[in-house]
């Protein structure tokens, strides 16, 4: 399956394009993650070790947590800025660290998700295999076995629905209601639906059209109902 295209720019402001031509491991993390804390070591002796070869990226999703991340590790890898979170959303990602390798057309040759000492070993093979580079020097005893990622913050609750609208092309937006300095704003949300109707109105002839139209339909509806329940009614 080839990946989206996509442009970002590293800690120093250099744009970053991909795919690039030639093998690339993209490393999508998050500063506030324990699972992407865990992997950083490894992801950075990717870059050491096969760096001259293929590239290896760090996505970031927090830019100012990209930045500590950066220096807490010593990262020689090039840490990207997602913070958008555009990327993350065009690679359907729900869980942080996502580890994608990629051939130089942008076909994904693999992926995994969350901490796995097997699925890190197997890629450190497959990377030596492709580039003929020495196996990296890392404390495999040092690792658990597994452990779960956490949850990209391009699927957070309000964040994804952003994230489709301005990615989707969907029509839907949110706007600003204003609310009077008198009334309470959980009562608004409560208040019966002709009293909201006549505080949209305003002194408007047009909106008071609507509104005439809208309490008309909503009368309709009530005697509907009204009969239904009532005139059906056996006695």
């Amino acid at each position: 399956m080839s990946l989206p295209p996509f442009s970002l720019t590293d800690l120093s402001g250099a744009e970053r394009s991909f795919p690039t031509g030639r093998h690339a491991l993209l490393c999508f993390v998050k500063e506030d993650c324990p699972t992407c804390v865990l992997s950083m070591p490894l992801i950075e002796a990717a870059a050491a070790t096969f760096g001259d070869a293929l590239d290896v990226w760090c996505v970031g999703q927090d830019a100012a947590g990209n930045a500590r991340l950066a220096e807490r590790f010593g990262l020689t890898a090039p840490m990207l800025d997602d913070s958008r979170l555009h990327v993350s959303y065009r690679y359907d990602l729900d869980t942080v660290p996502t580890v994608i390798l990629a051939d130089g057309a942008g076909v994904e040759l693999e992926r995994f998700v969350g901490f796995g000492k097997g699925d890190w070993q197997a890629l450190y093979q497959r990377l030596i295999s492709l580039t003929l580079s020495p196996a990296p020097v890392v404390d495999w005893g040092a690792y658990p076995e597994s452990r779960p990622g956490c949850g990209s913050k391009s699927v957070e609750p309000g964040v994804a629905e952003r994230l489709e609208a301005e990615l989707e092309g969907s029509p839907i937006r949110a706007r600003r209601i204003e609310v009077g300095e008198s009334d309470d704003i959980f009562e608004f949300m409560f208040d019966p639906v002709c009293v909201r109707l006549l505080r949209f109105a305003g002194n408007h002839s047009a909106s008071l059209r609507y509104v005439s139209h809208c309490l008309y339909c909503l009368y309709l509806s009530r005697l509907f109902q009204y009969n239904k329940t009532y005139r059906n009614t056996p006695e």
